[in-house]
């Protein structure tokens, strides 16, 4: 009786599906990243820098977890602080506006006055 040995040539399935999965992945974040508010992405970019120090910085899973969500606290208290600047400076815009509105009416009545 012949054997014969094949050659099998170790090629894992995983590599092939791969860059599929990660194509699907990457293109899941992008569509989703188009469906959030401004405050939705500074809370996920937060969190996701959080995760990415906390893996780095930590030695456990745990550490990433906290990462996580200390960077998202942190990304929503930017995005508050940005809100809040944005806010005073449109303020500052109606304030300057309504300020140029008063003095027109002003001049306005005052030469309709100098006029009778």
């Amino acid at each position: 009786m012949q054997t014969r040995a094949k050659l099998r040539i170790f090629k894992p399935r995983f590599i092939s599906v791969l860059p599929i999965r990660g194509l699907i992945l990457a293109l899941a974040l992008v569509a989703g990243g188009c469906a959030m508010n401004e405050t939705e992405k500074r809370t996920g970019s937060g969190a996701a820098i959080g995760a990415l120090a906390g893996a780095v910085l930590g030695t456990s899973r745990e550490s990433a977890a906290i990462g996580a969500a200390v960077g998202a606290a942190g990304g929503y208290i930017y995005d508050q602080h940005e809100k809040r600047s944005d806010a005073d400076d449109e303020n500052a815009q109606l304030r300057a506006e309504n300020e140029r509105l008063r003095l027109e009416a002003e001049n306005q009545r005052l030469r309709e006055q100098a006029q009778q």
